[in-house]
């Protein structure tokens, strides 16, 4: 600590003496002799914290102010179309609305289908695949696979033969 103190002390009566380049050289000195200065790793962690939780705060807000000016301009813009257009406007405005409010409904409802289906689907794949894996519904799989393959060999064999009747003899009734 008290190296750069006496270094500083060599700069200064140097430049008192009028020593230019002697000085620059110990004005050098004394830089070279201080403590370098570094952040703590806590000072860094909270330094960081802070300016994403400003950049958080921000986005929210311009968000919010977005959104509000949107919904004010839409208040506007249906309060001005009311009074423009008067009693038929306002039931043009009316019917527009509620048009509006019965496709929302209907958009929400058929999502909300399709996440059941899509949902009963999931399920009954993850059964399915939950037999594929136990031991005992892979054999069984394999022994369907074998009975289908004699099947559909017995067939191509039975259409090849000929088809012919030996004296059908008399229908019973």
């Amino acid at each position: 600590m008290g190296q750069w103190r006496t270094r500083t002390e060599d700069w200064l009566s140097r430049e008192q003496q009028g020593l230019d380049d002697a000085a620059d050289e110990a004005f050098a000195h004394v830089f070279a002799a201080l403590p370098p200065v570094e952040p703590s790793a806590d000072f860094l962690q909270r330094a960081v914290g802070a300016a994403c939780l400003a950049h958080r705060r921000r986005r929210r807000m311009v968000v919010a102010a977005g959104l509000a000016a949107s919904v004010g301009m839409a208040a506007i813009a249906g309060a001005v179309a009311y009074s423009v257009l008067g009693l038929a406007g306002g039931w043009l405005l009316t019917r527009a609305a509620a048009a509006v409010t019965g496709s929302a409904v209907s958009l929400l409802m058929t999502a909300t289908t399709a996440v059941e289906w899509w949902s009963a689907t999931a399920r009954a794949g993850s059964l399915v695949a939950s037999v594929v894996v136990m031991p005992q519904g892979a054999a069984m799989l394999v022994a369907i696979a074998f009975v289908g393959a004699a099947a559909l060999y017995s067939l191509r064999r039975l259409l090849r033969a000929e088809l012919a009747f030996r004296n059908p003899g008399p229908l019973c009734v």
